[in-house]
Order: C-alpha cells, then sequence, then structure tokens
C-alpha cells in the first residue's frame, strides 16, 4: 500500500513538469507562432515640480520684489507686463541698472514717476515722460528712456538715415527753419541712453 501512495504521488509530480514545460513552449494564444515577442516601453515618469525649476531662470515679479527691498524703489507695473527671466549664473537679487537691461531684453521699460517706477510695454514708452539729457551722465543705466535735443544742419533729411538704426519703441523726428530763412534745424531723439550717445555721435561724424 505504502508503495502504490509513493508511485501516485511521482505520477501527481511528472504530470505537474510536463503541464509546465509545454505551457512554456507554447506560444501565447493572442501571438501567432514564430513571431517575435513584443516589449511594450512604458514612458518614464515626470521629472518632479523641483528638477524642472532648476536652472537659471525667475519670475520677474520675485525679481521686483528683491530689487524693491534692496533699493527702495516702488513698483507699479502694468498687468500686461509678465516674465520669466533667464540669467546665467543666476542673479540672486540684481541692480536697477541690471533690472533695466532685464527689462529691455523682455520689451519692457520703466520710467521714474511720482515717486514710483511705472513698469510698461516698450511699445508705449515714447508716451511717458522720460528725462531730457543733454550732457552725457555716466550715472544714468545705459537701459534707461531718456530724450535728448540735437541742433544739426539739414536734420529732416538726417531722419531717413537714422531711424533705422533706432529701435521700433523708439522716436526721432526733425524741425527746420521757417520758410525762406536759413539755420540749424533740431533733431529730438527718445531712446534709450546707450543708443541716444550712440546716435549723437553718429549724428555729430556726419555733422563735419
Amino acid at each position: 500500500m505504502q508503495r502504490l501512495r509513493i508511485s501516485a504521488a511521482a505520477l501527481v509530480a511528472a504530470l505537474l513538469i510536463v503541464t509546465v514545460a509545454s505551457s512554456q513552449e507554447r506560444p501565447p494564444a493572442n501571438r501567432p507562432a514564430g513571431a517575435p515577442e513584443v516589449t511594450v516601453a512604458f514612458p518614464p515618469s515626470p521629472p518632479p515640480e523641483s528638477a524642472l525649476r532648476r536652472d537659471n531662470s525667475v519670475d520677474l515679479e520675485e525679481l521686483l520684489a528683491r530689487v524693491a527691498a534692496s533699493t527702495g524703489k516702488k513698483f507699479l507695473v502694468d498687468p500686461r507686463v509678465r516674465a520669466r527671466v533667464l540669467t546665467v549664473p543666476l542673479l540672486e537679487t540684481p541692480t536697477y541698472a541690471e533690472l533695466l537691461s532685464m527689462l529691455r531684453m523682455h520689451g519692457f521699460a520703466a520710467f521714474e514717476l511720482g515717486g514710483r517706477v511705472n513698469i510698461i510695454p516698450d511699445a508705449i514708452a515714447r508716451y511717458m515722460p522720460s528725462r531730457l539729457l543733454q550732457r552725457d551722465d555716466p550715472s544714468v543705466p545705459d537701459d534707461e528712456y531718456v530724450t535728448r535735443v540735437i541742433k544739426v544742419a539739414n536734420a529732416a533729411q538726417l531722419v531717413p538715415v537714422l531711424r533705422p538704426l533706432m529701435s521700433a519703441s523708439a522716436h526721432l523726428a526733425a524741425t527746420t527753419p521757417p520758410d525762406g530763412e536759413t539755420g540749424e534745424g533740431q533733431l529730438i531723439l527718445f531712446d534709450t541712453y546707450a543708443n541716444v550717445r550712440r546716435m549723437t555721435e553718429i549724428i555729430n561724424a556726419l555733422a563735419r
């Protein structure tokens, strides 16, 4: 009887081995025999939020808050002014001059008026009051918008020559002497201080 029980157990074990082996050799029911095995690759999980922010960009609003804290200036921001600023390396707290450069690069401009700094799209910059700067002043930031009036002969003829050298947000106009009178005309320039200086040098060179 004991031998019969052992033989029955051996028979069950043999059947299990044969069943497993046949299932491994047989292709899946939904894949034809001989077809290559298809491996499904799932896309990697997106990086965490912290990894996405590991760059040198920062919201303009945050930069304005830092500059306001370091300089004591008060900013009034046009609702159309929105940007994420990229700097290499990252500027933790830019100076006011650096802030003006960032604004210009993103199509904005700043004007100090009534004890606050108004930040607007540079497309309407020409309508804002800017300082009239007739002489060079190294304390003025290069990216601040200023106005300058230059007396020069044939002022009107210089406008089509000089205008392509100025940005779309800048302004250039000329006045001429009254009819029948001779004398110098005047050029009115409105642009960033750096470009106004450059235009002044070009005008002086042309007037020689």
